[in-house]
């Protein structure tokens, strides 16, 4: 097989930089500190339940032979996802075999569900992919001999894991990708190859399942294009597209044809006005947008074209602020610009409700280097608790970041604080974050440990090591955390096994418990 890929998770959403924005002047005294942020003033509370202790993380079974090459490189568990209260994966192996797996936890229930056997010649797209829940069904794309590269299906079990159907007949592939779970309906679309008298084109299509409700919805024209930015409302996908006509504009889905259109050409004619970095919030998608006037400024829609408005022009006039826009809370999410005067990023919220939408300045985000080469780029984000957790990355000249922080904001200035730095310093595999309840669990170091899962409830005595998996000053690059029931799986490499699947028992978790509570 070719080359594997790496685990790259250092792109950023930034779409440029942007000078700072038209709000009150912050004073020296006033700028964030790195110390634990103030516990009162929190828009949400944890739940009144038991909140769940975190056991010791251990193996759950070895899969692949170890290769050799950086610590993140080679086989490894991929496309973890919760499915009918099991862990399911895929394993592409190094000789070709490409299967699906799943795992209750335990060595014994962790095994192979499918098997595909090597490929002969040289097929390239030949990985097990994009597995995507829909109900009591779990979609995935695998090729094999007869069929090429389509479409499966499974329902947990041996016998009920088949081919959907067989969309580009015989051994060519159908170029099905982006599968999403709409509503109780799986869409995704089809890439078609040009050939000597066809352009190439994209569709779209929808499944239940069967080879009968596997259809095509709507045929996007000729050399369109999707841009990899996308939220879910309902049972509708809003999704940017490039074509001919419009050139990059919004669009949106319910699976129907006729349901399947431009929500507006905001630059009207072939110019693009690059919609990006969607987030669903409520009954209501923002984005960013490009227009002559006011150039890349917060937009906003419910889905029709009138209700398609530029919503925040933060840089009054045709200058872009750029926002970049992060994750959702509540009735409404963060954003950040640049402060291209001060090489830093400035954090803002939006409220969205009945009243419309209201901006407000939270805190400056700092750059704590003196070099004038460097920048600032915010490269994840989540909220847990009503707080929102980020990891800020300083970028040099060089690809490697020089700096990437974690820090937590719960939507004011005295509550905006660094908690903890080093996070990866890889320019080849970024950290990860992701929300456990209250808390969030992510890929952080320090002065004595390389890269090993920590967890962090917003405060400094809360932010801790969960394990050294690679002993000393090792890493063993944890990614992919992903929660079933009381536990949370994930990739780590032990500088032993390799790259294999760990898990992180949760103690008192409503479906069950685990004795191995870790001090």
């Amino acid at each position: 097989m070719g080359s594997w890929r790496h685990v790259v998770l250092l792109c950023s959403l930034s779409v440029g930089c942007g000078g700072p924005l038209p709000e009150e002047a912050i004073q020296e005294g006033e700028r964030p500190q790195a110390r634990s942020p103030a516990e009162e003033g929190n828009e949400e509370t944890a739940s009144q339940g038991t909140r769940p202790e975190l056991g010791t993380a251990r193996l759950v079974k070895d899969i692949f032979p170890p290769l050799s090459g950086p610590a993140w490189y080679g086989p490894y568990p991929e496309n973890l996802v919760e499915f009918r209260g099991k862990l399911f994966f895929a394993a592409n192996f190094e000789d070709g075999r490409r299967e699906l797996w799943t795992s209750d936890g335990t060595p014994a229930g962790t095994g192979p569900l499918k098997q595909f056997p090597p490929l002969s010649g040289p097929i390239f797209s030949s990985s097990l992919t994009q597995l995507t829940p829909v109900g009591t069904r779990l979609f995935f794309v695998v090729n094999d001999e007869t069929h090429g590269s389509e479409l499966w299906v499974s329902d947990g079990t041996t016998g009920g894991t088949r081919l959907v159907k067989d969309i580009a007949p015989g051994q060519a592939d159908s170029g099905a990708y982006n599968l999403k779970a709409v509503g109780g309906t799986l869409l995704f679309f089809r890439y078609v190859s040009a050939t000597t008298t066809t352009p190439a084109r994209n569709e779209l299509w929808r499944s239940d399942g069967t080879d009968a409700g596997t259809v095509r919805v709507k045929d996007l024209g000729p050399d369109a294009s999707l841009i990899f930015s996308q939220a879910i409302v309902g049972n509708t996908l809003f999704f940017a597209l490039s074509d001919a006509a419009h050139g990059s504009e919004l669009w949106k889905s319910d699976g129907t044809e006729a349901g399947t259109r431009l929500i507006k050409d905001i630059v009207p004619g072939p110019d693009s006005s690059n919609p990006f970095s969607l987030r669903a919030v409520g009954q209501h998608v923002f984005f960013t947008a490009a227009e002559a006037s006011h150039g890349t400024e917060l937009w906003r829609t419910d889905g029709t074209e009138a209700g398609t408005t530029l919503v925040a022009d933060l840089i009054p006039g045709p200058d872009s602020s750029f926002p970049q826009l992060l994750a959702p809370i509540g009735g409404g999410l963060y954003l950040t610009t640049m402060d291209t005067a001060n090489r830093s990023m400035r954090l803002y919220k939006l409220k969205n409700d009945t009243a419309g939408v209201q901006v407000k300045f939270v805190a400056p985000l700092p750059n704590s280097s003196i070099d004038p080469d460097t920048s600032l780029t915010i490269t994840s984000s989540t909220v847990a608790n009503g707080k929102l957790f980020l990891a800020l990355t300083l970028q040099g000249m060089g690809p490697a970041p020089l700096d990437t922080q974690l820090w937590v904001s719960d939507g004011t200035n005295a509550g905006t604080k660094m908690l903890h730095h080093p996070l990866s310093l890889s320019d080849e595999f970024g950290s990860t974050l992701y929300t456990l309840d209250d808390r969030v669990l992510f890929s952080g170091r320090d002065d004595v440990n390389g890269l090993e899962p920590w967890v962090s409830d917003g405060t400094e005595n809360g932010t801790r090591l969960l394990k050294d998996i690679a002993p000393g000053t090792a890493s063993s690059f944890p990614r992919d955390f992903t929660r079933v029931g009381s536990k949370v799986f994930f990739v780590a490499n032990d500088a032993v096994h390799g790259n294999e699947l760990w898990l992180l028992p949760l103690v008192n978790a409503l479906d069950g418990a685990d004795t191995s509570v870790q001090p």
